[in-house]
């Protein structure tokens, strides 16, 4: 059975675990805890009965670790990554990859050279109803796609500090907007333009853009993403799917800050009938992936579902969109 360390136990390194120890694998489990906080990983340690270290170096040299879950801070991945991948460990990075190009190809380039294999935790290609509505349009039943509007808002995270600096977490784009934008890609491709605007705050961090793609396939898309809601507005998620033979629109509210209190809905409106709720397989997704991760290193395969080639593309639409939202002008 292969054994997973923990690196970062904050709030998304939690989410993780117990979304993985939901999933009862029989091919991998958590054994360890990495964390420069000792309050944090002992109290990893205590709940979860993990291994303790106190730095990365100890992780790196244990023989029994097969993957390391890198759950750090944003800003912080590219140095992290390259040094796990080095020490010939396969790697699950949380997203965003990176914060450029040049960065991003770096860890793949060392994982490549290392033997291990990557890949990034783009949740929300596992995440149930938007598997569905993936199975949903690839299957033809919605007919050609014409337009996507996709939204993710809330309130600034109030779990960490480092996501208010936009140095540190790259912004709505990069760490809220991109699970929408990288799902696009999924479902349609790549895209020829985007146009972003948005509104930037006392910190100079744009929390609140609208984006606009328009892709290869002929389908134009919108995403709709905020970190700056009115206080007491419930953390939601939305994705409506226009197609020539139906529409699909799925639903999803949380407390403010994501907390457990939370109803989704994924319908389907056919034409000339009344819409009827999808229902979708009942999973975490977050333990979902995990376990995707760990079956292709079992079976020696690069993950395709996220594959280095489509995280490359989305990171380039992402970096596209920022420079428009900068200079005001179409890109790509």
């Amino acid at each position: 059975m292969l054994q997973i360390g923990l690196l970062g136990a904050g709030m998304i390194g939690k989410i993780h675990v117990d979304g993985f120890l939901s999933m009862n694998s029989k091919i991998a489990r958590y054994t360890a805890v990495c964390d420069i906080d000792e309050t944090k990983r002992n109290d990893f340690a205590q709940r979860y009965n993990f291994r303790v270290f106190a730095d990365l170096d100890g992780m790196l040299a244990d023989p029994d670790i097969d993957i390391v879950d890198l759950c750090l801070p944003s800003f912080m991945h590219e140095q992290f990554a390259v040094r796990i991948v080095k020490a010939k460990k396969h790697i699950l990075i949380e997203k965003p990859i990176a914060f450029t190009l040049e960065a991003a190809r770096n860890i793949f380039a060392a994982a490549r050279e290392n033997g291990v294999r990557t890949m990034v935790a783009q949740v929300i290609r596992f995440w149930p109803e938007y598997a569905k509505v993936k199975e949903i349009c690839d299957s033809g039943a919605l007919g050609d796609i014409v337009t996507v509007y996709a939204g993710r808002l809330g309130q600034m995270v109030t779990w960490v500090d480092w996501y208010k600096d936009p140095a540190k977490s790259g912004e709505t784009l990069m760490n809220l907007t991109q699970h929408d934008i990288d799902f696009l890609h999924y479902l349609l491709g790549k895209p020829v333009s985007a146009y972003s605007a948005g509104t930037c705050d006392a910190s100079n961090n744009y929390n609140d853009v609208m984006n606009i793609f328009r892709f290869e396939c002929g389908a134009n898309a919108m995403v709709d993403g905020s970190l700056s809601m009115t206080a007491g507005y419930p953390f939601t998620m939305r994705m409506r799917v226009l197609g020539t033979r139906g529409t699909l629109e799925f639903t999803y509210t949380a407390g403010e800050n994501i907390d457990s209190e939370s109803a989704s809905m994924l319908m389907w409106y056919r034409p000339g009938e009344k819409g009827k709720k999808v229902e979708v397989e009942d999973y975490d997704p977050y333990g979902k992936e995990i376990e995707y991760f760990a079956g292709c290193i079992i079976t020696g395969k690069d993950p395709e579902t996220v594959s280095e080639q489509s995280v490359m593309q989305v990171l380039a639409s992402i970096l596209a969109a920022r420079e428009s939202l900068a200079k005001g002008e179409m890109k790509l």
